[in-house]
């Protein structure tokens, strides 16, 4: 996993869960190879993403209709940008 995002959403996790499910079907899968959504109470979240082509990934988050559909559900995050390490300590 290369990307997360760590945030709140007011209509619940199970909402966000229900919106990346709906993602991948409509083209997300073509630059996102696998993903995990933790909840971690109070409506809170960490997504974890293996993403594949980050510029695509970028693009498809600053649409018109995913910016709206994150201030409609009150949708707030950030997103890091994160890199394998255990290779170097040998796991």
């Amino acid at each position: 996993m290369n990307m997360c995002l760590h945030g709140v959403i007011s209509t619940g996790v199970e909402t966000l869960r229900a919106r990346v499910n709906y993602n991948m079907e409509r083209g997300a899968n073509k630059f996102c190879s696998e993903w995990l959504l933790a909840d971690t109470g109070n409506n809170g979240f960490v997504w974890l993403g293996n993403i594949t082509d980050m510029d695509g990934m970028g693009a498809f988050l600053s649409t018109d209709e995913e910016i709206k559909w994150d201030r409609d559900n009150g949708c707030v995050y950030k997103i890091y940008n994160m890199s394998e390490i255990s290779d170097s300590l040998g796991y």
